[in-house]
């Protein structure tokens, strides 16, 4: 009787262990189910790739107020739209633009959170030294600057699409005031390509 006990309790024990074994298992199993639709959900929202993402070889030039917040004071400088391609982009950083009034807010559903814009630069941005610190007054082209910067895009490849920027300019789309930007009435100078 007594072996038929311990061969009873030993029974309980293996099947007690196999069922917290079978509970873990499932335990796991419905984890890497979880993380397995975690990464198919966080792929399909934030890996999305938009038809217009492999089209941007144009790129838009800007004369936008900004506030100097080192100078404390306003300049107009030339923004970009985007990153170009070719070597006006050792020329272009990001920068982030501070509210020109303190009653300006961003819309809610801004794309541009951080309020970053592209800007020209005078000197190269791998150019160390005084220089090339927004300290320095002459930090970023400006309005002044226009001649020598469509003398630059002529010599390096680049072709001002005059076609685009007249027709931009006649519908008066592009330019003014943004909701997802902090700066001013931006203008719009023209838009570029890069041909080599």
């Amino acid at each position: 009787m007594r072996a038929f006990m311990l061969w009873n309790n030993a029974t309980t024990k293996r099947q007690s262990h196999c069922a917290i074994l079978t509970l873990h298992c499932q335990y796991i199993i419905l984890i890497l189910l979880y993380i397995i639709l975690y990464f198919i959900l966080f792929r399909c929202v934030y890996e999305m790739n938009s038809p217009f993402d492999n089209y941007n070889s144009h790129c838009i030039l800007y004369l936008e107020p900004f506030l100097n917040n080192f100078h404390k004071t306003y300049q107009n400088i030339i923004t970009l739209s985007s990153m170009p391609d070719g070597p006006l982009a050792d020329l272009v950083t990001t920068t982030s633009i501070s509210k020109l009034s303190p009653f300006q807010q961003l819309n809610s559903i801004s794309s541009n959170p951080s309020n970053c814009t592209y800007v020209l630069l005078r000197y190269p941005k791998n150019n160390a030294g005084s220089m090339s610190s927004i300290k320095n007054a002459e930090y970023f082209m400006g309005h002044d600057d226009i001649p020598s910067i469509f003398s630059y895009l002529q010599s390096n490849g680049y072709e001002v699409d005059t076609k685009l920027t007249k027709m931009l300019f006649k519908s008066d789309v592009v330019g003014g005031s943004s909701q997802n930007s902090l700066s001013g009435n931006k203008k719009m100078i023209c838009m570029i390509r890069y041909l080599n």
